[in-house]
């Protein structure tokens, strides 16, 4: 762990969408500390650098919410046009980018006292979902799943500079700690596309059970939510073989691996609960009950 970085996971920060909710949970009790109240249907999330702020998505509110983790209240929201659903933050300079689910751009936030102020957006590919920035801050990758492709966007000018052919339907999209391999879950062909992001070219695929969702790396693994096999597909990236499938709970969607790369945690909307996964052992340790729809799509550990 390099010097001056966040400590350990030790929470998980879930968007439960039906229950219009962010919640808290220590994964050592397996509890849930607290519920924060988001109206608008919140479901993607992702982390400041500091871990101490969350910002999510809230599709049906038209917007994006600003959570203080520490106080565990929303304390600014922002309003924003069309469907915003993926988002992600930049490592380096701590702007937000949120992806238009209805359009083809992704919106470009930066944090302003207590809230966040819109400066502008980037031209994608049709229905930009998952999103991931490389470790130095330089390039935002961007599935566009109606468009079968993957943006790569150069952050100083604000423009996309390739686009990468991949699988049907790419949604989750995961880059790997050194951010020179890229992973999308490809929904409709049932599989994960491997992507060289210097060379901009995609390496090859690998199988997955029905409807690959997002992608965690852990372990020298990949760990796959397949939303309708209600598994976790495992594959190895160096080989792109399968590996394992792991029974979790209903319809499994968000997915992350704590900081110390010892548990995988995955979010299953369909029987509001969280599974912990040993991704030494491929399984299950144990399960921690949430509120309605839990999502967490996106950056939810800290």
């Amino acid at each position: 762990m390099l010097a001056g970085s966040p400590a350990l996971a030790q929470e998980a920060i879930v968007t439960a969408q039906l229950g219009n909710a962010v919640e808290i949970v220590d994964l050592a009790s397996k509890k849930v500390l607290g519920s924060i109240p988001v109206p608008g249907a919140p479901a993607g999330i992702a982390l400041s650098p500091d871990r101490k702020t969350a910002y999510v998505t809230r599709p049906e509110g038209k917007g994006v919410a600003v959570i203080d983790l520490d106080a565990r209240t929303m304390r600014a929201s922002l309003d924003l046009p069309g469907g915003p659903l993926g988002i992600g933050v930049n490592p380096v300079s701590g702007e937000v980018y949120v992806a238009d689910w209805y359009g083809a751009r992704v919106f470009v936030l930066r944090p302003d006292g207590e809230g966040l102020k819109r400066e502008g957006e980037i031209a994608t590919g049709q229905s930009p979902s998952g999103l991931a920035v490389t470790p130095d801050g330089a390039t935002l990758l961007v599935a566009n799943r109606e468009a079968d492709s993957v943006s790569v966007v150069d952050l100083a000018s604000r423009r996309e500079t390739r686009r990468i052919a991949v699988g049907g339907h790419p949604f989750g999209l995961t880059l790997s700690a050194d951010g020179r391999q890229a992973y999308t879950a490809n929904v409709t062909s049932n599989d994960v596309s491997a992507i060289d992001v210097a060379a901009g070219r995609e390496t090859g695929r690998v199988a997955t059970g029905q409807r690959p969702y997002v992608i965690a790396l852990a372990g020298g693994k990949g760990f796959v939510t397949d939303q309708y096999s209600n598994t976790v597909t495992v594959f190895d990236p160096a080989t792109l073989k399968t590996l394992a499938a792991i029974d979790v709970g209903d319809h499994p969607e968000g997915i992350a691996t704590t900081r110390d790369g010892k548990t995988v945690v995955v979010a299953n909307w369909g029987d509001n609960a969280l599974s912990l996964i040993d991704p030494s052992t491929l399984k299950v340790t144990g399960t921690i009950e949430t509120g309605d729809g839990p999502r967490a799509f996106g950056d939810f550990l800290r």
